[in-house]
């Protein structure tokens, strides 16, 4: 249906930005007004698009505050683990090579 084409393309399209949405709904008010889409596809559309994007900058805000939180308590995160087992493994390396040549 032609609708959910426009609709997968729009919202692939946002990435999240106001500027992107703003154009996204440039292009339902055009579609629109050439009889491609009716008002109320192009009002479901729309509603769509702001809903996405307030998602988004929520997930970007809890995100962000997680972030936060995590570094006050100090807790490790994923690349300083990758480090120190990458470190271990150097170790064990040069342990098992040192051992080899006695």
């Amino acid at each position: 249906m032609l609708v959910n084409e426009i609709k997968k393309a729009l919202l692939i399209g946002v990435g999240g930005t106001a500027l992107a949405v703003e154009k996204s709904m440039e292009q339902i008010d055009r579609l629109v007004a050439k009889g491609k889409l009716s008002v109320e596809e192009g009002k479901a559309l729309t509603s769509e698009l702001i809903r996405n994007k307030n998602q988004q900058s929520v997930d970007l805000e809890e995100k962000e505050r997680l972030e936060t939180l995590l570094l006050e308590l100090n807790v490790a995160q994923r690349q300083d683990i990758d480090d120190l087992e990458a470190k271990v493994q150097e170790l064990e390396r040069k342990l098992e090579t040192h051992s080899n040549n006695k």
